[in-house]
């Protein structure tokens, strides 16, 4: 299990996570959010070891990530475009990642690349952006890693790529690792991610079981009678996400509101099914660019 202890961390002097505490369980996928500049990217950095901590602990399996170097093996970080790679071909990326990851699966990433239509000689450099982030993100899970952490691993891919990247992420989940994805699209994630991990001004503010997410947070569509209940729309577990006219859209994380509602003068309660987008915007502050 990876497991991130109270992470704070500067760069130019400006604090970019203050706080961050959550574990990474084997055989889940973990989606992370959060809005523009709360610290993402930053967090997956220290996770990997790239940067170090200014506070905190990122450990696996009770080892400090940071003081034993061999760890680092079984941390993969895939990031939003294969920058660092695009200098290789395919095949020379391959033959990197294996000496460094020891469980390096070349029969997987063979498959993976032929799967693709990706020729091994052909350079990265050369590739659509769809099919630099088929590769490396095919290229991470190929390492087999404890942990592989995934930086917008769908940002600007068409419609056919996302489809296909999405398969092989879901296809590579095994009973012992772990993937994390900081993702802006959060309908993609309200598909495939097991929990989910709300970072806001640089501190993990939420984590929840997407399951249990649902069974407490209620959607509902109200009808009042005589206009809305100012009072009760007013109470801090009460989200209006639209009005029109006398109908109101809300989220609610009170069973007791939920009862007292029933007391108001309404015409109409209707239960909607709860997407992500609806909570995210609910509990960042508003609506917005969520990446």
């Amino acid at each position: 299990m990876l497991r991130i202890d109270s992470l704070h961390k500067q760069i130019d002097g400006k604090a970019v996570l203050s706080g961050a505490s959550f574990e990474l369980k084997p055989g889940t996928v973990t989606g992370l959010i959060g809005r523009n500049g709360t610290g993402k990217t930053t967090l997956m950095r220290l996770m990997v070891g790239i940067y170090d901590p200014d506070q905190g602990q990122v450990t696996l399996d009770e080892i400090d990530v940071h003081r034993i170097s061999s760890v680092k093996r079984d941390i993969v970080f895939v990031p939003d475009a294969p920058t660092a790679l695009e200098g290789y071909t395919l095949k020379h990326c391959e033959e990197l990642y294996a000496r460094i990851y020891p469980n390096f699966d070349r029969a997987y990433f063979r498959e993976a690349m032929e799967r693709f239509r990706l020729p091994l000689n052909k350079s990265v450099r050369s590739l659509s952006k769809g099919m630099k982030m088929l590769f490396s993100t095919a290229l991470g899970l190929a390492t087999r890693a404890k942990v592989i952490l995934l930086d917008e691993p769908t940002n600007g891919v068409d419609a056919v790529a996302k489809k296909q990247l999405l398969a092989l992420i879901m296809e590579s989940v095994t009973p012992d690792s772990s993937i994390l994805i900081s993702s802006h699209m959060l309908h993609e994630l309200d598909r495939i991610a097991d929990s989910i991990i709300l970072l806001k001004d640089g501190q993990t503010e939420e984590q929840w079981m997407l399951e249990d997410l649902r069974e407490k947070v209620r959607k509902l569509q109200i009808v009042f009678a005589d206009g809305a209940s100012k009072e009760w729309l007013k109470q801090a577990d009460v989200h209006v996400l639209q009005q029109i006219g006398r109908v109101y859209t809300v989220l609610l994380e009170s069973e007791s509101l939920y009862a007292s509602l029933k007391e108001q003068d309404v015409l109409l309660i209707d239960e909607l099914a709860l997407v992500l987008e609806d909570w995210f915007t609910w509990k960042s502050g508003g609506d917005g660019d969520v990446a």
